[in-house]
């Protein structure tokens, strides 16, 4: 996450809290798709994944007032959407071991400091193993996930070809997830929704 970023999304939040609908519906267009892409991978069909999209989203507008215009939206979000699919899991999971052991595991995250100091600690995970990409690639990663940049905007900003930069984004995103695959849920969540 950029600085501007950051700001962008303050700026958001600042009008949403607000009840500005304009605001919430960039918010929406702009991390929906990242909470569908990682639910879709635990849930069991797409409609509950639908649902629990639409609900994720009905819950900021309901607690708008209550975010922190000052703290990270992706914190919040990350909470939020934690807390969604360990009550959906809760509500369709037949296999009581699987669900005991799952909210076993995040348990530890469901108190909101927790999760934002955590939030802070993936991101610095994450930020070390991308330091470590070679410095081609940690550019074109840089600039397409921190920047926002699209793949014909890094190449042409790089002097390189569009496949090139769809290569090393390939070869970025296969290395952080080996990297993280070992670690827990949360962080795949992490990894899910902001990369």
């Amino acid at each position: 996450m950029t600085e501007k970023d950051n700001n962008t999304d303050r700026q958001l939040v600042k009008s949403l809290r607000k009840g500005d609908v304009f605001a919430y519906n960039e918010l929406f267009h702009k991390y929906s798709q990242k909470v569908y892409n990682f639910s879709i991978k635990h849930l069991e069909n797409e409609e509950d994944v639908k649902d629990l999209v639409q609900e994720i989203f009905m819950k900021i507008w309901d607690k708008r007032t209550e975010i922190n215009e000052m703290k990270s939206f992706n914190g919040f979000l990350f909470t939020i959407t934690l807390n969604s699919i360990r009550d959906n899991f809760r509500k369709k999971v037949k296999n009581r071991k699987l669900i005991d052991k799952w909210l076993e595991e995040t348990e530890p995250y469901s108190n909101s400091t927790v999760l934002s100091i955590e939030f802070k600690s993936l991101e610095k995970v994450v930020n070390t193993l991308v330091e470590q990409l070679p410095q081609k690639r940690q550019m074109v990663f840089r600039l397409s996930r921190n920047e926002g940049f699209s793949n014909d905007e890094i190449a042409e900003q790089m002097n390189i070809q569009k496949k090139t930069v769809e290569n090393h984004l390939n070869m970025a995103l296969n290395y952080l997830r080996e990297k993280l695959q070992e670690h827990s849920f949360v962080v795949i969540l992490f990894f899910a929704l902001f990369y």
